[in-house]
């Protein structure tokens, strides 16, 4: 279990407030809120990219920091973020030898995420070669052939086409399945009610919302509308603009 227990941080005119939730093992979590709300901010401080001011992370009850705890956890990066003039195969070797597998891993963690993701025609392509859908799927490659217990996922299906999306859908359910924890964070609501089981809302950097959640009986767009404003504050106004008589030329 990853405890996030009342981490604060203040940068320029934004402040993460005393950010507490559990991200229990087994558990699909659904990290919701409008930009800006504190969502990056977290968890950039979760992976030590941020320095906090007060409060604490732990993975089973130790700083997550400490005993190399964080080659546990994975993060699914934005496409910019990966080197894009390697080729696939050697952007894999690389992550594997970063995490220190072996040769005899490499190899047989390399040909499984190939097969499950469908990448062997491309392995060696430069990244930056590849289809939006492409790149997606072998930035999920680099993440799974480390097998962390833990992934974080930020917009992972942003800015690609359907059939990529299905693909990531059913790669959410099989993790799920296996008993990998998961985290993500994504602006389309309808992909996080199919699949998560816990729902963490956080508003203008606090934690608004953090219950577990039935996807087949609750509806995330609900429990969002509790919590957030309605974006136009006078509804009254758009009536207004129809009732009123349009001028006469």
């Amino acid at each position: 279990m990853i405890e996030i227990k009342k981490i604060a941080r203040k940068i320029g005119g934004f402040s993460l407030k005393e950010v507490t939730f559990n991200i229990n093992d087994g558990d699909v979590v659904a990290f919701v809120g409008d930009n800006g709300a504190g969502k990056t901010t977290t968890i950039k401080a979760l992976f030590g990219e941020l320095k906090i001011d007060s409060g604490e992370i732990l993975i089973d009850g130790e700083s997550i920091f400490a005993n190399n705890n964080l080659r546990r956890v994975a993060f699914f990066p934005d496409s910019n973020n990966v080197p894009l003039n390697m080729k696939l195969s050697d952007y894999l070797k690389y992550i594997c030898a970063a995490n220190d597998l072996s040769k005899e891993e490499t190899e047989l963690n390399t040909e499984f995420v190939y097969r499950l993701l469908e990448l062997k025609p491309y392995k060696d392509k430069l990244i930056k070669k590849l289809s939006s859908g492409w790149k997606k799927k072998a930035i999920m490659a680099s993440v799974l052939i480390r097998k962390p217990k833990y992934i974080i996922f930020d917009e992972p299906t942003a800015n690609v086409d359907v059939e990529s999306k299905l693909y990531f859908m059913d790669i959410f359910r099989l993790l799920a399945k296996v008993g990998i924890t998961i985290l993500i964070t994504s602006h389309i609501i309808e992909e996080l009610q199919e699949v998560a089981n816990h729902l963490v809302l956080i508003k203008k950097g606090t934690i608004v919302h953090d219950e577990l959640f039935d996807n087949k009986k609750e509806k995330i767009m609900d429990v969002y509308k509790k919590h957030m404003n309605s974006p136009i504050k006078d509804l009254s106004i758009l009536n207004k603009l129809y009732s009123s008589k349009r001028k006469e030329n």
